[in-house]
């Protein structure tokens, strides 16, 4: 029950913290969402260049996925975790406007994220509500 009311994107938000608060791998100026991982040459000639905020969205956009696919179960843990989702965005946003090494475009896209887990969750459990009550409405009939 409280793993299904635990916001996954909290997981993203604690890493990118502590990785900025700490400085960890961004040496020499370099924040460590810049600092280059792999650079992969394509057939176009271009070079793809990733970095770890790259590879940070790419598992943030896993976690969101999970928490869209966990917002199509209705219930009290749902709206619990729509709830912490929210206050979630608020610790996120304020963070965005108020803390040294989060303003910057990488921790922006994480930030639509955690807004966007749970105005979808709230739309999901909205629209399947109606489902719900539409179908039980009929079987009265």
């Amino acid at each position: 029950m409280a793993l299904q009311i635990f916001p996954l994107l909290t997981i993203s938000l604690v890493i990118y913290t502590v990785l900025t608060v700490t400085g960890m791998g961004g040496g020499a100026g370099t924040a460590w969402h810049d600092i280059v991982v792999v650079s992969l040459p394509m057939y176009s000639g271009d070079v793809w260049r990733v970095t770890w905020g790259t590879l940070f969205l790419a598992g943030s956009m896993g976690l969101l996925f999970v928490e869209l696919v966990r917002a199509t179960k209705a219930g009290t843990a749902s709206i619990t975790n729509h709830l912490l989702s929210f206050l979630l965005f608020v610790v996120a946003l304020l963070l965005f406007i108020l803390a040294p090494g989060f303003g910057n475009s990488v921790y922006f896209i994480f930030l639509t994220m955690t807004f966007l887990d749970p105005m979808a969750g709230l739309v999901v459990t909205t629209v399947t509500a109606r489902r719900d009550l539409a179908v039980t409405d009929l079987q009265k009939h």
